[in-house]
């Protein structure tokens, strides 16, 4: 994320701007979640929308259901903390840790990551992040989650400490990283798209459009769509997961993250993996 060596910098100056990295990258999560909350929620409903058989609801006819049955513009900001406090640790951790990486490589090295070592880099630090971040990332889908179930079967937790609080006491501390394998996956698969996709094509495009806002854009635009297509069918997963409640008998609907997947696959098809594609890569 720093664009300066730091070889000739005394190492206080280094620490400061490694550690910038985390800063810039957790405030600018915060920022574009506070941002994209209302289409996160949508894309949420749509995915539990698609369990079982029937007809799925349009985007346009869960907007209207949010707005009119839920208590109209602040239903789409349903479990804002939550989301907030996991980017603050998610976003932070997976920009930071992998900008660190190339700076500290550049200058180690003396050249820049090729592809496939950025790579690894982005693979790796999706993962810190998104384990750590796992215990927000399920009250946020329970948030998300609690009106669209009958009255009685509701959490109705108040905001993100009391959701913390109410797991540990009814479900075990442990089961705060309930699917944290399914979360896992999908920051992996959405650094993978995203982070190298992202410094390869500005190194590639800068040939042709320079170094201005076109080769930024062109560039978001190219690992935006990358990281929605490889992120949103483990996200399904872990929305399913996250949210499931026992039933009657006492069963949990899924699992985990495969028979999860299996599920989906026999009774929705292959194709709703990425229901609410639009919105995510929105």
């Amino acid at each position: 994320m720093t664009t300066s060596s730091n070889i000739n910098l005394p190492k206080k100056c280094v620490f400061v701007e490694n550690a910038m990295n985390f800063v810039t990258g957790g405030l600018a999560g915060m920022t574009a979640t506070a941002t994209i909350q209302p289409l996160d929620m949508v894309k949420t409903r749509m995915q539990l929308s698609s369990e079982g058989l029937g007809a799925k609801p349009s985007v346009a006819a869960v907007v209207r259901n949010l707005f009119v049955n839920e208590g109209g513009l602040l239903a789409f900001y349903k479990g804002l903390g939550s989301a907030l406090m996991r980017q603050m640790i998610y976003a932070g951790l997976r920009l930071g840790i992998f900008y660190t990486v190339l700076d500290v490589s550049k200058d180690k090295l003396g050249r820049s990551l090729n592809a496939s070592e950025k790579a690894l880099a982005s693979l790796g630090s999706g993962a810190v992040g998104a384990f750590i971040a796992t215990p927000f990332d399920l009250a946020l889908v329970r948030f998300q989650a609690d009106g669209a179930l009958p009255v009685d079967q509701r959490r109705n937790y108040r905001n993100w400490a009391d959701a913390l609080g109410k797991i540990i006491r009814t479900e075990g501390f442990f089961n705060l990283w309930k699917g944290a394998f399914p979360t896992i996956v999908r920051a992996m698969s959405m650094n993978l798209g995203m982070l190298a996709p992202y410094e390869e094509c500005k190194q590639r495009f800068r040939k042709y459009f320079g170094d201005g806002y076109a080769t930024y854009i062109s560039s978001s635009f190219v690992a935006g769509f990358l990281a929605a297509f490889l992120g949103l069918p483990p996200d399904n997963m872990k929305t399913k997961i996250q949210k499931m409640k026992a039933g009657a008998d006492g069963k949990l609907p899924y699992k985990g993250l495969f028979d999860c997947a299996r599920k989906t696959f026999r009774g929705e098809g292959i194709l709703r993996f990425w229901v609410g594609f639009p919105v995510f890569y929105m």
